[in-house]
């Protein structure tokens, strides 16, 4: 028997989501590992709510937050920037508070050891509050992106432009009158980062986080 023709383009359009679904315990982790935040927009602050707003995550989650899994010889850290700055915790301590976690994967060749090492390098550097390119602070997809190598030694991830606007494309209020507050335009579209396009990178896996 032939299966239904719409069925059938049904099943293949939902593969990947299926494909994507399977879980990694805690123990399952490696160094290199990226944890991505999934908000809950009934509960987040308005700055946390405006940065899913003008971004967009893996299978359209609202992706607000990512860090570095490291491994130390007290066990699995993870490496954040927020805002107290850069900062190492342990895993417990991350995950607190925590709701849906999802586990980004790189595939192909990664300097892991090398990437986390750039990371660690940025401890006890501020957050930034300005999202800006050219400082020496840190916001926490920034600290993914400029942290993490090729064997070669190229950086995996290439800035991309800079999103502060909704669906309609215009630039949210929020922003607006976040950077009008400090006497600045909003960077639309300057180079950046934001968690959401990186859980969506096609060189990255993504699974969910078993707890």
């Amino acid at each position: 028997m032939f299966m239904n023709k719409t069925l059938f383009l049904s099943l293949l359009f939902l593969l990947p989501l299926f494909c994507d679904a399977r879980q990694l315990n805690v123990s399952s982790l490696r160094e290199g590992d990226m944890l991505f935040c999934v908000t809950d927009v009934a509960k987040a602050d308005d700055f946390g709510r405006s940065i899913v707003e003008s971004t967009k995550g893996v299978r359209s989650m609202k992706i607000s937050h990512v860090a570095i899994v490291c491994e130390e010889d007290s066990g699995i850290c993870v490496l954040e920037a927020t805002g107290d700055g850069v900062v190492m915790r342990t895993l417990d301590k991350f995950l607190v508070k925590r709701g849906t976690v999802l586990v980004g994967r790189l595939k192909g060749r990664f300097d892991s050891r090398c990437s986390v090492l750039r990371a660690k390098s940025h401890i006890g550097k501020a957050y930034d509050y300005l999202f800006s390119d050219t400082d020496d602070e840190f916001y926490c997809s920034e600290l993914v992106q400029k942290s993490y190598v090729l064997k070669s030694g190229e950086l995996v991830f290439s800035p991309i432009p800079m999103s502060f606007h909704g669906e309609d494309g215009a630039i949210l209020n929020y922003w607006k009158e976040y950077y009008g507050k400090r006497g600045l335009d909003v960077p639309e579209g300057k180079p950046g980062s934001n968690p959401g396009a990186l859980s969506r990178d096609r060189r990255v896996k993504i699974y969910s986080l078993a707890k």
